[in-house]
């Protein structure tokens, strides 16, 4: 059984930036398992990475309570299975999101640029974040690369000719929230409503 507790983007440096705690759970006999935190756990983990927390989620099996915690790197996402009674780490899985992107780039781009890998492409350009987007990061010399585009959320690179990613766009439908992230800096650019 899981519970998922924690969803968001938090930066290494500002650990729980827009995210937020939710749920709790009503099993006396779990809580009496549970020393750590999420907080807790997301620290533990960022002793070991740097990088975006992208879930946290606390897992109950029969004798051990632990929290996943999956952080996002430039490079790798990480999952930590972190102990809930002790903080200790309990297991690790490691995936290389560079060569997984090479990978699928290579049977099948996916832009909203034309064919001269323009910014000003009608496609990118209609988008509702497209101006703040413009307003608060120079995207003169880069490229729009969708990444997730579903009915609550749509997730974007802007990437150079190259192929370096620079920033990543996170836009939030239903909320009509928009957050900016440099990826090369870890920071956060903007994060709010359009």
């Amino acid at each position: 059984m899981k519970r998922n507790l924690l969803i968001g983007t938090a930066a290494a440096t500002v650990i729980l930036g827009g995210a937020a705690v939710v749920g709790a759970s009503d099993d006396n006999n779990i809580k009496d398992n549970q020393a750590f935190t999420a907080e807790q756990a997301i620290q533990t983990a960022f002793e070991k990475v740097e990088g975006f927390v992208q879930e946290v989620d606390l897992s109950f099996e029969e004798d051990e309570n632990y929290y996943e915690v999956q952080i996002e790197s430039s490079v790798n996402e990480y999952e930590f299975n972190i102990d809930a009674a002790t903080g200790k780490i309990v297991g690790q899985e490691i995936e290389n999101t560079v060569e997984e992107e090479k990978q699928e780039e290579a049977g099948q781009k996916r832009s909203f640029d034309d064919s001269n890998n323009s910014n000003e492409s009608t496609n990118v350009t209609s988008l509702e974040e497209y101006d703040t987007i413009i307003d608060q990061v120079n995207a003169e010399d880069l490229t729009f690369h969708l990444v997730t585009d579903n009915p609550g959320n749509r997730i974007m690179f802007l990437v150079d000719d190259e192929g370096k990613k620079h920033f990543k766009t996170i836009f939030v439908k239903h909320d009509n929230l928009l957050k900016i992230i440099d990826v090369n800096d870890h920071g956060q650019v903007f994060n709010g409503n359009l």
